[in-house]
C-alpha cells in the first residue's frame, strides 16, 4: 500500500503529520517527533513545513494537506498591488539578493535609506499574502500609510491586527505582541512574513512565532541585527542571511542620506562629582574583584551582579553603587551646561535630544521648556508633540528611548545624545533621526564623559561596520 501522508494544525506552534505507514526515512525524520501517544502520528516545527513538504514529493509520497491552501494574491490584490517608487541601486541590489536566496534574508540598512520601500517592492515581486509584523502601533499606522501612500491599495484593501482591531486582509500589518496572540490565525493565510526592526524578533516569545509560521518566505529589516544577547545568529537561522549592501557614510556620500556630521564632545566631571565618581566605582571594581568576577556582556552583568543581590548583601552594594555612578555620568552637572551651550548655537535649528534617564529628560524639559516624550507619555500627547514638531510649531524636544526607532521626522538636523551610547543600533538609530534628506548639513553631538564607564561603551560601539 503507497504511503500517504495527512498534514493539518492541532495545538498552537504544532504541525501534525498522520501517515497510513510508519515512517523510517531517515530524512524525513530529522523534522519529525512521534507521538508516543498515538501511532503513526507525527509533530513537526511549523518553519519546517516547506522542507517537510519537498521531502515528501521527492520520496513520491502522497500529500493531503490543509496548510496555507491559497497563498498568492488574489487578483484583484496583484493588478491592484503596484509600487509607485523606483527603487535606488543599492536597494534594487539589496531586493535581488533576497530574491535570489529563495525569498529570506535579513537586509541591514541605516534608517532613512528605505527599508519600507524596498519590503513593499518584494511584496510586488512575490504576489503572496503577507503579513507585515512591526513593534509598535506608531509603525503599525505608518505601514499602513505608506501601503496607501506608495501603493495602489486603498485603505479597505489593507488589514489591521493590533490596536484593537482584528481585519485580516491578503496584506496585513500587525505588531508583535498581536502576532504572539493570533499565531493561530496568521499562519493559516500568509506565506510571506516581513519583520520590520527585526531585531525585536529575537525576543523569545517572538522566536515562538518564527518557528509557529510555516511561512516560506522571509524578509527581516533592520538598521543593524545586533542585540545584546547575542541572539541575532538565531534570527539568521529563522528568517535568513544578512543582506549588507550600504553604509551610512556611503549613502551620505551618494547624496542618498543626508551630509551628517559628528561630534564627540568630552565633557568633564567637576570635583565633586569625580570624587563620588571615583568611590563609586571602587565598591564595584572591589566587588568584582574580591569574587574573581569578570564582566564582559550584558548576560553576566545579570548573572555575577542582578541575579545574586538577593542572596549576597556585597552584591547588592555593588550594583547600586555601579547604577549610582552611571546615573551621575550620563546626568553631571556639565553635561547639562553644554546642553544649553548648543541649543543657543543652533536656535534656528530642529533639534532632538537624547537621554538614558527620564529624570534627566523632564530636568533639561523644565530648564529649556522643551516639549518631553517618555514611555510614560499618553499616547494623544505624544502625537500632538510631535504633530507639532513635524509642522515646525515646536522646534526642539527631548526624549528618552520611546523615539529611537519608529519616528519620520524628515525636518531634523541636529541630534544630541547626552549619554553615550554602546550599542550599535542604538546610536545608528537616532543617527537616522537626523539623515532624511534635506538641504545643507546635519550634525549629532555625542556628550561623552572622559575617564569613565561612558567612554568604554562608546569605544565598543565604534567597532561596529554599520555606520
Amino acid at each position: 500500500m503507497p504511503t500517504e501522508v495527512k498534514i493539518f494544525f492541532r495545538v498552537a506552534f504544532d504541525l501534525i503529520l498522520e501517515s497510513n505507514q510508519k515512517i523510517e526515512d531517515r530524512e524525513l525524520l530529522t523534522y519529525l517527533k512521534a507521538n508516543p501517544k498515538k501511532e503513526k502520528e507525527y509533530r513537526a516545527l511549523p518553519i519546517n513545513y516547506f522542507k517537510i513538504i519537498q521531502i515528501l514529493e521527492k520520496k513520491n509520497i502522497k500529500i493531503n494537506s490543509s496548510i496555507l491552501q491559497d497563498t498568492s494574491l488574489s487578483h484583484v490584490y496583484q493588478s491592484k498591488f503596484k509600487v509607485r517608487l523606483e527603487l535606488r541601486e543599492y536597494q534594487e541590489q539589496a531586493l535581488d539578493e533576497f530574491l535570489q536566496n529563495d525569498g529570506k534574508g535579513i537586509i541591514i540598512l541605516p534608517t532613512a535609506a528605505g527599508k519600507t520601500i524596498i519590503g513593499l517592492k518584494a511584496i510586488e515581486k512575490l504576489k503572496q499574502k503577507t503579513v507585515i509584523v512591526v513593534p509598535t502601533k506608531n509603525l503599525l499606522y505608518q505601514w499602513i500609510e505608506h501601503l496607501k501612500k506608495y501603493s495602489s491599495l486603498t485603505r479597505d484593501m489593507i488589514g489591521q491586527l493590533g490596536d484593537q482591531i482584528r481585519e485580516i486582509k491578503e496584506i496585513t500589518v500587525t505588531t508583535y505582541d498581536s502576532a504572539r496572540l493570533n499565531i493561530n490565525l496568521l499562519r493559516k493565510n500568509f506565506n510571506f512574513i516581513i519583520l520590520d526592526e527585526a531585531h525585536h524578533a529575537g525576543a523569545k516569545e517572538t522566536l515562538k512565532v518564527l518557528r509557529g509560521l510555516p511561512s516560506a518566505y522571509r524578509l527581516g529589516l533592520t538598521a543593524t541585527p545586533d542585540r545584546s544577547d547575542r541572539g541575532e545568529e538565531r534570527l539568521y537561522k529563522l528568517i535568513g542571511s544578512p543582506i549588507k549592501v550600504a553604509s551610512v557614510s556611503d549613502l551620505s556620500k551618494k547624496g542618498f542620506v543626508a551630509e551628517y556630521e559628528q561630534m564627540a564632545i568630552k565633557v568633564p566631571l567637576d570635583e565633586e562629582e569625580r570624587e563620588t565618581y571615583d568611590k563609586l566605582m571602587a565598591t564595584y571594581r572591589d566587588y568584582l574583584r574580591k569574587r574573581n568576577i569578570q564582566i564582559r556582556t550584558p548576560e553576566d552583568y545579570e548573572r555575577y551582579l542582578i541575579f545574586r543581590v538577593n542572596q549576597d548583601h556585597e552584591a547588592k552594594e555593588a550594583l547600586d553603587a555601579h547604577r549610582l555612578a552611571r546615573n551621575l555620568v550620563f546626568s553631571s552637572k556639565a553635561k547639562l551646561s553644554k546642553i544649553e551651550e548648543i541649543l543657543v548655537k543652533h536656535q534656528e535649528d530642529h533639534i532632538i535630544i537624547f537621554s538614558e534617564f527620564n529624570d534627566m529628560v523632564y530636568d533639561i524639559s523644565r530648564r529649556h521648556l522643551i516639549p518631553a516624550i517618555t514611555h510614560e507619555t499618553k499616547s494623544a500627547e505624544r502625537s500632538d508633540i510631535l504633530r507639532k514638531f513635524s509642522r515646525g510649531t515646536y522646534s526642539k524636544i527631548v526624549t528618552g528611548k520611546v523615539l529611537d526607532e519608529g519616528w519620520d521626522c524628515g525636518n531634523v538636523n541636529v541630534g544630541i545624545i547626552v549619554s553615550g551610547t554602546g550599542q550599535a543600533r542604538q546610536f545608528i538609530q537616532r543617527l537616522g533621526r537626523i539623515l532624511r534628506p534635506k538641504e545643507g548639513k546635519a550634525i549629532l553631538y555625542e556628550l561623552v564623559t572622559p575617564e569613565s564607564l561612558e567612554t568604554g561603551t562608546v569605544r565598543r560601539r565604534k567597532q561596529s561596520d554599520v555606520i
